[in-house]
């Protein structure tokens, strides 16, 4: 396993992709997941595109480019002009020797808060993905879809809905507590079908609707990295692991009931290793082993990014060092 950056985590310098790889490499990490393809290439040349590829490969650094958002309902353009969109976007990056593409469903948080109801965005996903199959097939590539506010069941729903040749995950392992999962049962759920990361920990705890997330750097958290990573090694012992790392709190609001209803895949025994999450970082707060959420959040992240990332990227080398992964 390699591991590098989600470059979200770097949206504050405003660096270029070259730029981007560098930074990565002088911190010591082995690569880099991209966000959209078009805010590398405007116009999706793919002489620039693969020159970057390219660029990160002489670097020895690993690097994956992410699609358009495969949600149709939010789009506002007709649905040919959304998929002719999404097949430019899947050509270019294959030609420029992308084939594993990260994706999401969820923007934001059309989960809970948007007009129509999740199902149909969901059900959208999957016949645009259908939709997809020739030219992914042509091309040799899958979108991966992110646990972004999607939870692994409904991506689950699109694999089993299209096919795990043309459509994968990528797991993003703190996110997961947004929807009250717990990150442990939700890898088992999904590792047959994980090809790409954002490598994410956070603590939760209590607050006025449920239990709030914070993010944490990989090692600082709930996420129990000893039993997911090799959970994930079975099935893809190369995995990447991206670091994607960043503040901002998320509300997992399972005091409501409409919430709730909102989750209807998610059991009681489940619940009850998420809040079990929860009753274990109170007793570390309580003892002072973790500093005050708000005191924490109340540093500018860029303070702390440096320290943040490399914290992570020396957490990860020595556990998976422990655990007789390769890296």
């Amino acid at each position: 396993m390699r591991i590098g950056v989600d470059t979200f985590t770097l949206r504050e310098l405003e660096l270029d992709p070259y730029q981007t790889l560098d930074f990565i490499k002088k911190l010591g990490f082995d690569g880099a997941q991209f966000g959209g393809i078009r805010s590398m290439s405007p116009q999706l040349d793919v002489g620039s595109l693969k020159d970057i590829h390219e660029y990160a490969a002489s670097q020895d650094l690993y690097a994956h480019v992410s699609v358009t958002y495969v949600n149709p309902v939010i789009t506002g353009s007709s649905i040919d002009a959304f998929r002719l969109r999404l097949e430019e976007e899947i050509r270019a990056a294959a030609k420029a020797g992308w084939h594993e593409l990260h994706s999401a469903i969820n923007t934001s948080n059309e989960r809970y808060e948007h007009a129509v109801p999740w199902e149909e965005h969901v059900r959208q996903c999957i016949n645009v993905i259908r939709s997809l199959r020739p030219v992914l097939e042509q091309c040799g590539s899958r979108i991966n879809l992110e646990t972004h506010g999607e939870t692994t069941f409904d991506v689950l729903r699109v694999i089993e809905a299209v096919g795990e040749d043309i459509v994968g995950v990528c797991l993003d392992t703190a996110n997961t507590l947004v929807n009250a999962e717990d990150p442990v049962l939700a890898a088992k759920r999904v590792a047959p079908y994980t090809h790409m990361t954002h490598a994410k920990d956070g603590i939760v705890y209590f607050s006025q609707n449920g239990i709030t997330r914070q993010g944490k750097p990989p090692g600082q958290g709930v996420v129990d990295w000893e039993q997911i990573l090799p959970i994930l090694g079975q099935y893809s012992p190369d995995l990447p692991l991206s670091i994607e790392d960043h503040k901002w709190l998320f509300e997992a609001k399972i005091f409501d009931r409409e919430w709730m209803d909102r989750n209807p895949d998610l059991t009681a025994y489940e619940l009850g290793q998420f809040v079990k999450l929860a009753c274990r970082t109170e007793a570390e707060l309580a003892e002072g082993k973790i500093q005050n959420p708000d005191e924490y959040e109340s540093i500018p992240y860029l303070d702390q990014m440096e320290e943040r990332l490399v914290s992570g990227l020396h957490y990860f080398r020595k556990l998976l060092a422990q655990l007789h992964f390769a890296t």
